[in-house]
């Protein structure tokens, strides 16, 4: 039986090998393209750096006179003074050879060019730094001159640093912005993507899928999950069961597995261990996700004294500093939309108004923090019986869970189905904003029996201010099931930072644009 089964997964695991090997010559391809863009990209904010300093700088009239007015006096260089680009020869391999050595101790090039932009423009301004920190030391102990002279083997200008500096980090940053905008484009139409297997049921593998589904532009491609038997089995929404974590090799075999990620209880430690050597026998990757007792990923604190990892739990993320930062972004920007949007908001009160009888303002008793109960405003987009004619409808209910969604309502008004795909219907809730009983970013507010059905785990997205828009609005809305959005909530509470709630304030705006999930 064993001899059969071996012949029979021979060829399979040389397939699972052959995907394993591409995918690795593919990263080792895209880290020597990028090299080589970046090479290019430096030399590029090189010359623009010189032409900022030479050309704009030095003979420009505007600057001239403004000179003259200030100070009494200009001073352009003639033009045979100036030095040329060739000039700069040395400089400018200099830099580009410092810059690619920084990058590469940095670990830029082990960021997935898809992955955090942020995070890839915050490692590329901090290597930019330190690389002019020891050009301008090369030019103090050097050439502490800012006189031109030929002689010199590379000419004296000190005023060039701040212009390579800046010129330096604009067009790398919008270099990878657009590196990663078409490979991001690649991963989505299937084209070097990574299939992964998601071992684990529990939240923590349903969060780790929720993850790598929302964001195709990555390059993973989740096939399904396994079911670990702490919860009862079933599909996840979207998500695939392909079986219990005791039929791992025979899914990889059949799947073609290119990367496994194990996110197990702490419990089941002994099925993780035969999971990661089973993943080394058939040549599939694979990655081990903790489970630290249930403990949030994001708050694990770890420093090492001697070689000797310690663990610690950093303190609650949410502080008084960060909650007075949120709480005036929240008023600024409220503020600044009602203002500026307001002839939109008055021909639609109008259009509300003309259309169909019935209040402008639809007020909605909802539940907000700590289980709090207040009137959510929105513009009225059904008509005025439409909380009396529900109870008629709950048998063609689409949505799963305590909530209530249905495509085509005939409740919905003709105008009401177009503020409600562009979600103008919403911007009454900026007010709740202004009051304080809602954020711009957080939770939906769920309505009281949509709470009084709710499982003990379900009433942690209470713990927060409800916002107006959340993980949940930007990664699908309505396409997302109920268990999935109360997951997401979940985690933005417990993974909140400024970042993260400026990141989905960022991307609510293409969320509201191409109406994912609006109905």
């Amino acid at each position: 039986m064993h001899e059969m089964m071996g012949g029979a997964t021979g060829p399979i695991t040389k397939v699972i090998s052959e995907r394993r090997s591409i995918r690795r010559h593919w990263r080792i391809a895209e880290t020597v393209f990028m090299i080589v863009l970046d090479t290019l990209m430096i030399l590029a904010a090189c010359y623009l750096a010189y032409f900022l300093r030479f050309k704009t700088l030095l003979k420009n009239p505007v600057l001239d006179w403004l000179k003259q007015q200030i100070f009494g006096y200009y001073t352009s260089a003639a033009p045979d003074n100036n030095p040329k680009f060739s000039s700069y020869m040395l400089l400018w391999a200099g830099v580009v050879a410092c810059l690619i050595i920084i990058f590469a101790m940095r670990r830029l090039y082990h960021i997935r060019l898809t992955g955090n932009w942020f995070r890839q423009a915050w490692s590329i301004v901090i290597s930019t730094t330190i690389g002019m920190a020891f050009l301008i030391t090369y030019f103090f102990f050097f050439q502490n001159t800012n006189q031109y002279d030929p002689d010199t083997l590379v000419p004296n200008s000190r005023l060039l640093i701040p212009f390579i500096w800046f010129a330096t980090i604009v067009v790398l940053c919008t270099g990878r912005l657009i590196v990663s905008g078409v490979m991001g484009m690649l991963y989505r139409m299937g084209l070097g993507e990574t299939r992964v297997l998601v071992v684990g049921s529990g939240r923590l593998g349903k969060m780790v899928m929720q993850c790598l589904a929302a964001s195709p532009n990555l390059g993973f491609s989740v096939v399904g999950f396994l079911h670990d038997m702490t919860e009862p089995p079933g599909d996840f929404g979207r998500f695939k069961m392909l079986g219990t974590i005791d039929d791992i090799g025979m899914v990889i075999r059949s799947m073609q597995v290119d990367e496994v990620i194990i996110a197990l209880p702490s419990h089941l430690n002994n099925h993780a261990i035969r999971s990661v050597k089973l993943c080394e026998r058939l040549g599939a990757s694979f990655k081990l996700i903790p489970d630290l007792y249930e403990l949030n990923l994001s708050r694990i604190d770890m420093e090492s004294i001697e070689g000797i990892p310690l663990l610690g739990i950093k303190q609650a993320s949410l502080n008084t500093p960060q909650r007075i930062i949120t709480r005036t972004i929240d008023i600024v920007i409220s503020s600044l939309a009602l203002i500026i949007g307001s002839p939109i908001y008055i021909c639609i009160a109008l259009a509300i108004l003309f259309t169909s009888p019935g209040p402008i303002i639809y007020k909605q008793e909802r539940v907000g923090l700590d289980g709090k109960h207040f009137k959510m405003l929105k513009f009225r987009s059904m008509y005025k019986d439409a909380d009396q004619r529900l109870a008629q409808l709950l048998s063609q209910n689409e949505a799963q869970g305590p909530i209530f969604k249905m495509r085509e309502d005939p409740r919905v008004t003709s105008v009401g189905r177009f503020i409600r795909r562009t979600s103008l219907d919403e911007i009454p809730q900026l007010f709740n904003v202004l009051k304080g009983e809602m954020s711009l970013v957080g939770p939906r507010p769920p309505l009281p029996r949509e709470v009084a059905q709710y499982a003990e785990w379900q009433k942690g997205r209470l713990a927060i201010k409800p916002g107006c828009s959340g993980l949940w609005q930007i990664r699908g809305r309505s396409n997302i099931s109920f268990d999935e959005g109360v997951l997401m909530d979940i985690y933005y509470i417990e993974n909140w930072s400024l970042r993260l709630y400026i990141q989905i304030l960022l991307r609510t705006i293409p969320a509201i644009l191409f109406s994912r999930g609006a109905y």
